[in-house]
Order: structure tokens, then sequence, then C-alpha cells
């Protein structure tokens, strides 16, 4: 069940014998796409979230050791409306550093930027960042500067889209799909270039331990 105002999230309980340590989000996309419920995480955006920092040392739970157990959505992306779908954990970005074009979230981060401040890991929406026009590098920098406080919202070039699916196409100014497309990156791998990316929400689908040590 998905996260609901004034309830807990998680609960504290014994870390399932296996449970399966993954050391990025990709890795951890990848276990729960081979059927994986348990998974501890010991850096990524996911930790940044709650708080843990994300810095690579986060200490996985021992099997049969509390740890706070965190039911989580997972992402199944489908690039130029192909059949395959690449399942994530956590982010999909299409475009480059300096040229953004859509920047989907599950816990709102991308690294020390807090892009989707509504974000949430278990709400069963995807919170999609369009940028509708590219910025100078200027407005990048102010805009990223922004986003280090969650401030950037409203802006007159940033759209935020919340649902269950969310949807990026690279379009012309009369709406035609255009040939040129947009490198991709899910859960920092990259996946080539698209003109057209589809983020599907399926809620309480893993559940992410985090180690009370660490905690």
């Amino acid at each position: 069940m998905t996260i609901r105002k004034a309830t807990e999230w998680g609960v504290v309980a014994p870390t399932p014998h296996d449970v399966v340590v993954a050391e990025s989000e990709e890795a951890a996309a990848r276990a729960v796409q081979r059927g994986a419920k348990f998974v501890a995480l010991t850096d990524g955006d996911l930790l940044r979230a709650l708080g843990s920092g994300g810095a690579g040392n986060q200490k996985p739970p021992r099997a049969g050791e509390p740890s706070l157990q965190l039911p989580c959505d997972i992402f199944e992306v489908s690039l130029n409306h192909e059949s395959r779908v690449i399942t994530a954990v956590s982010t999909v970005i299409v475009g480059t550093r300096v040229r953004p074009r859509w920047w989907v979230s599950a816990g709102g981060f991308f690294g020390a930027l807090n892009v989707a401040p509504r974000a949430h890991p278990n709400d069963g929406l995807a919170d999609a960042l369009e940028f509708d026009s590219a910025p100078s590098m200027r407005q990048l920098l102010s805009i990223r500067n922004r986003m280090r406080l969650g401030d950037h919202l409203p802006h007159p070039q940033l759209t935020m889209h919340r649902a269950q699916q969310v949807q990026w196409h690279q379009s012309d100014q009369l709406g035609k799909t255009m040939r040129r497309s947009a490198p991709v990156r899910i859960d920092g791998k990259t996946f080539g270039r698209a003109n057209s990316v589809r983020v599907t929400v399926w809620p309480d689908a893993w559940t992410l331990c985090v180690s009370q040590r660490s905690a």
C-alpha cells in the first residue's frame, strides 16, 4: 500500500536472510527485476532522500539484525515506444548536464539537488521535471543553485508533472516528433539516445532495508 498522509512509512523488523546488498541503484534495479523483494543500498539518491548521505559508505544491515524496512515503488521505462521495459528504482535523466530535457525522480534527489521536493519513493507517482526550453548556462546555474534548497519552483522554464505514468518526447514547435534524439541515463547507467521516453510506476514492488547501526 502506498504511503498516505499521517501514516508511518515502513517498520523496524529483523532483516530477511534473502536481502540483496546493492552498491548502486542500477544494481538494485537489476536485483528487483530478477525477483528480489528486499534490497539494501550502500549508495545512491534514495539514501540521500532519507538523509543518509548516499556517499557510498552506508552500512548494509546484516541478516537477522533489526533494520528499517521501507516499501518502495519501481519505474518501468520504455524508450522509443519499444515493448521492452527497463526497471529503475530511482532516476531517469533525459539530456545532458548543459542541455537538460526531462528528469524523473522517485525520491526527489539527483545528487545534492532536490529537484522534486514533493516526491516520495512510495507514493505511487513519478515526479517529472520538464525543461520547457534550453536555458542559457547562466540560467541553468541559477536553477541548479536554487535546486540545492528545493526552491526552484515555480519557474518559467520548468514544469513539474506528477502522475502514475509520465512521458517525454522530442518535438518541434508544431508538435511533430522529430528525428533528433537525446541521451538517456537510468539509475546512473547510459541507455543510448531516444526521442520518446515513457515511465510507469508500479507501487510496493520492493523493500529498501536500512541498517539501524547507521540510520
